[in-house]
C-alpha cells in the first residue's frame, strides 16, 4: 500500500513537470490593417464587388500561391457573398478573354518598381470584371529558427510564420483605398492550416480601419517558450526537493 502511494505521488510530480513545459500560446493572428481611405468601407465590397488577382510572392511557387488565392476566395465569400467575389481563376480568364495578358504583366511589374498604381489597366479590368474593387496580394512565408538565452541555458525556438500583404485598389479612381494584411505565426505543435488561417484572418479584418484587428505579434510566441521553459524549471526544482522528502519519509 506505502509503494502504491509513492508511486502515485511520483507520477504525480512527474506529470505537473511535463504540463509545465509546454506553451500556453501557440498561435497569434498577426492580421491588421495598416491603411484605410475614409471612404472606404467593408460594406463597399458587398456593394460593388472585388476581383482577386492572382497571388504573387512565396517564391513564385504554385504550390504555395494558388492554395493562398482559393482559401482567400473561400473566406470573402463567406464575408461578402459569393456573387460579389471573383476568384484569381476568374480574373485571369477576363485578362485572357480581353487580350490584356502583356498589358497587366507590364502594368503589374511596373507597380512593383514604381508603387504606382496602373490605372488605364485597372479601369479595363475593373469594367469587364464588373467589380469596382481589385485585391493585389503578395505572400511571405518565414520559417525561422531562432535563440534565446534563458538563465545559463540557451534554448532553440522554432516559430513559423506566413503572411500576405495585400491592397484594396479603386478602379475607378485608380488609387490604393485600403492596405493591411493576413497573417498568423505558430509553434510547430499547432496543426492548424496556415494558409486558411490567414486567408480568414484576412477576410476578418480587410476594410477595418488601422490597426482594428487582433494585430498580434510573434514576440507573444516568445515570451510563451520563455514562460513555460522558466515553469518547467522551477517545477522540476520544486519536484525534486518533494521527491527527496518523500523517498526519506519512505525510508523512515
Amino acid at each position: 500500500m506505502k509503494n502504491n502511494a509513492l508511486a502515485f505521488l511520483i507520477i504525480s510530480i512527474a506529470l505537473v513537470i511535463l504540463s509545465s513545459c509546454a506553451p500556453t500560446k501557440t498561435l497569434v493572428d498577426t492580421s491588421c490593417p495598416g491603411y484605410k481611405n475614409i471612404d472606404f468601407d467593408r460594406a463597399d465590397i458587398v456593394a460593388e464587388g472585388i476581383g482577386i488577382m492572382p497571388v504573387l510572392g512565396g517564391d513564385e511557387k504554385e504550390q504555395f500561391r494558388r492554395p493562398m488565392g482559393d482559401a482567400i476566395t473561400k473566406y470573402f465569400r463567406l464575408e461578402f457573398g459569393e456573387s460579389k467575389i471573383k476568384s484569381p481563376n476568374e480574373v485571369i480568364m477576363i485578362i485572357n478573354n480581353e487580350k490584356l495578358t502583356d498589358s497587366y504583366t507590364q502594368a503589374i511589374n511596373d507597380y512593383r518598381t514604381t508603387g504606382i498604381v496602373p490605372k488605364a489597366m485597372v479601369a479595363q479590368l475593373g469594367k469587364a470584371l464588373n467589380a469596382k474593387f481589385l485585391l493585389y496580394t503578395r505572400l511571405l512565408a518565414d520559417s525561422e529558427i531562432g535563440f534565446t538565452t534563458l538563465g545559463t541555458t540557451t534554448q532553440t525556438y522554432s516559430i513559423d510564420e506566413i503572411y500576405v500583404q495585400c491592397q484594396v485598389w479603386d478602379t475607378n479612381l485608380g488609387d490604393i483605398v485600403w492596405e493591411g494584411k493576413g497573417g498568423i505565426a505558430k509553434l510547430p505543435q499547432n496543426t492548424d492550416n496556415v494558409i486558411e488561417r490567414t486567408a480568414e484572418g484576412l477576410s476578418k479584418v480587410i476594410g477595418n480601419d488601422m490597426n482594428i484587428g487582433p494585430c498580434e505579434s510573434k514576440k507573444t510566441l516568445i515570451e510563451s517558450i520563455q514562460q513555460a521553459y522558466t515553469n518547467s524549471l522551477l517545477a522540476i526544482t520544486a519536484g525534486s526537493t518533494v521527491l527527496s522528502l518523500i523517498i526519506m519519509l519512505a525510508i523512515l
